[in-house]
């Protein structure tokens, strides 16, 4: 499911209209960053979406979070409408550098 309008203003709230990377306000400059990669098989969703400045989003490119910010998003998501995807819990408990390889299985066991 999309991003609507509604999930990107309960975001903003709940990352008290900062960019989830950088923590500067993020203004009417938010664009949405997929925690896993689209080319990579993550969802276009908001269990698997945060609000970035577009050189944030751009600085991180293709990787995939790390525990730090897994930590911060699961601490943002709790008791919200907006969830999280559940790939990404199994890469935030993969063992350190087997991370793309739990998100594959992961994701390919999501379809």
């Amino acid at each position: 499911m999309p991003v609507t309008p509604d999930d990107a203003r309960l975001m903003d709230v709940q990352q008290g209209g900062r960019c989830f990377y950088c923590d500067g306000p993020i203004g009417a400059g938010a664009t949405f960053d997929h925690l896993i990669p689209r080319a990579y098989g993550g969802i276009d969703d908001p269990a698997n979406v945060v609000l970035a400045h577009r050189r944030c989003n751009q600085r991180k490119g293709d990787r995939l979070p790390d525990r730090g910010e897994l930590d911060r998003f699961f601490a943002l998501r709790r008791s919200s409408r907006l969830g999280v995807w559940g790939p990404l819990r199994t890469v935030r408990d993969a063992e350190e550098g087997d991370e793309w390889i739990a998100a594959a299985r992961a994701i390919s066991q999501e379809k």
